[in-house]
């Protein structure tokens, strides 16, 4: 018996909308746990802890609450840990999250602060970074566990404070402090606007850095110098200057620009759009299959 229309369209939208939850459910953003990776103990450290009654093992870190978005479609994929600036985890992030996992990337967006009791880290009091590079080798570790992240392409993602975490990272000096499995690192660091200040080694794995010429916060000039250092066949920099941009230049929140902190903050349209296509480029090339 032929359906009536009034059924039929009753059934075509109870179809719709279970197309919709299932579509929603699978970019779905889970909230995950991880501990914080400490630092390695040296032999000496472990002797003393041991003559000390102690086991000799490093304690366990902080936990840390994270957000975790996973792209559709099935097998192992790239994956970025996302660290959040000095004014901690906000909409912002968890938008750009979903917008590079729909590039096909698995995105870990961790909560350095509120496990800390903290508001903010943009005073200089404030402003310690060994904390949260804990907490991005901490979501590395749990990330590598992951049935569907190929854990051999993973790259960090800093916005701010959380770009200055990064490019600690970048550094040779960083991994081989904590304790990390040798074979497990990161491949890759991108960053928005960090202070390039923190730079005071060679870098070890290919780096993006997208800052505004008038950013008064974090200085062009500076990572033009670390630019200058980067030189020969292991120029592992990739520098771009974005002409009469300010710092966080791609948060529509600061469509009319004002001060933060004391430095000035404004959206500019057009840089974010180049800095959107420069960094969906670096990532595409250096976390290729």
């Amino acid at each position: 018996m032929p359906s009536s229309p009034n059924r039929s369209l009753a059934t075509l939208a109870s179809l719709t909308m279970l197309l919709l939850v299932l579509a929603t459910n699978a970019h779905a953003e889970d909230v995950v746990q991880f501990p914080s990776i400490t630092y390695r103990l040296s032999d000496f450290q472990k002797a003393r802890a041991k003559a000390r009654g102690e086991s000799g093992e490093n304690s366990p870190g902080l936990v840390i609450t994270g957000y975790l978005s996973k792209p559709a479609g099935e097998g192992r994929h790239p994956a970025i840990v996302m660290l959040h600036g000095c004014g901690g985890l906000s909409t912002f992030h968890r938008r750009e999250a979903e917008a590079i996992r729909d590039w096909g990337y698995v995105v870990l967006a961790p909560d350095s602060f509120t496990p800390r009791g903290m508001q903010d880290a943009c005073v200089r009091e404030r402003r310690d970074l060994a904390p949260r590079v804990e907490d991005a080798f901490g979501a590395l570790a749990y990330l590598s566990k992951l049935p569907f992240v190929d854990p051999t392409r993973v790259a960090v993602l800093g916005y701010s404070h959380g770009g200055g975490i990064a490019l600690k990272i970048a550094t040779l000096s960083q991994k081989k402090l904590y304790d990390m499995p040798d074979d497990l690192g990161f491949k890759a660091a991108a960053t928005y606007y960090p202070s390039c200040e923190v730079i005071a080694d060679t870098l070890a794995i290919p780096t993006l850095i997208l800052i505004g010429e008038k950013d008064d916060w974090a200085l062009a000039s500076h990572c033009e110098a670390v630019a200058r250092r980067q030189v020969g066949e292991r120029n592992l920099l990739r520098l771009t200057v974005f002409p009469g941009a300010y710092h966080s230049f791609n948060f529509p929140i600061f469509a009319e620009p004002r001060q933060v902190f004391g430095h000035w903050s404004k959206y500019d349209e057009a840089a974010t759009e180049r800095a959107t296509s420069e960094l969906r480029d670096f990532l595409g090339k250096e976390l290729a299959g």
